[in-house]
Order: C-alpha cells, then structure tokens, then sequence
C-alpha cells in the first residue's frame, strides 16, 4: 500500500498543477482589465474555476477572499468578516451562492471582482469552464502518473467532476502495493 506523502493525487501535488488553458494566463488577466475588473469564470463542479482563480489571483496584487458554500451560515459568517471598504480586488468563489441582497451590498463595497460561478449572469464572463477525458488525462500526466484506461468511465462516473475523479484515482493509488 503507498502512503498518503506519496500518492501523487495528493492535495499538495493537485495544488501545484497549472490550470489548463487553451490560451495564456495573460489574455485571461487581460479581458479581466477590458471589463473593468469584474468578470466570473464560468463552468461546472470539477472543471478548474477554482485553480484559475488562484492563479490569477497571484498577478492581482491586493486582493480579498470571499469564499462560499452551500452553507449559509458559513456565508453569513463569511461576509460579515469582510472589511466595510475593499480596497483592490474582492475574489469570490462561488458567486451563485450569495442572494439578490447581498449581491447588491458586495457590488456597492467592491470596485474590482473577480469570481467563479456555476451560471453566467451578474458580472462578464471572462472565461466558460467545460470537463473532458482529455483535461483528465493532461491534469493526470502532470502528476507523472499513467493516464488510466477508464477515464471516460471515471468522468460520467462522476458526471465530469474532474476534482472527484483524482480523488478517487487517489484512493486507487493507495490500495496498490
């Protein structure tokens, strides 16, 4: 059995992968400044939103996290710990979960956001996010590890939830010897 400090689907070595672009960061980055610093990366559970997200977030310079759930009252705490005036870029990560209320408030209080979203709607989409068996097998070569042969199986097995498909490849990992 591998240990866990060694299987290569490992949330630290899943932090390190590059997003998958078809264009580069700075296009992204760029379409971002034509909008006016408000944009939503657009795509479903497991497709990357997040990893982009971040990425992009390390050429913003003074940013503030705004991280969402399906639990409301993490958000309530969530947004209430949020500072009265933002100052650079608010980063939301889950746009759909805030209500019409609390949109309206984040939108007064923030000049510049840049947030992940299951639908479009709210802010310019910068970019629509979409899963495949080949995004799958590119993510899993990264992690110099051999794509596996179900892989169309493992994506509707997860229903293109790429994020639960490397974790289970991870749990295969660690049952092999």
């Amino acid at each position: 059995m591998i240990t866990a400090e060694r299987n290569p689907f490992r949330t630290a070595c899943l932090h390190a992968l590059a997003p998958q672009l078809d264009e580069p960061l700075a296009a992204v980055l760029a379409r971002f400044c034509s909008t006016g610093q408000r944009g939503v990366l657009v795509g479903p559970h497991g497709s990357g939103k997040t990893t982009l997200l971040e990425a992009l977030a390390t050429h913003l310079g003074n940013v503030t996290w705004l991280r969402l759930r399906h639990d409301r009252a993490h958000n309530r705490t969530a947004l209430t710990a949020l500072p009265r005036s933002l100052s650079g870029v608010l980063i939301v990560d889950g746009l759909e979960q805030l209500g019409p209320i609390e949109w309206w408030h984040i939108r007064r209080r923030a000049g510049a956001i840049l947030a992940t979203s299951h639908r479009p709607g709210r802010l310019p989409t910068l970019r629509t996010h979409a899963t495949s068996v080949h995004l799958l097998c590119s993510l899993v070569a990264q992690l110099n590890e051999t794509p596996p042969t179900d892989a169309a199986e493992l994506l509707a097995r997860h229903q293109g939830n790429i994020r639960n498909c490397l974790r289970e490849l991870y749990d295969r990992k660690a049952l092999t010897a």
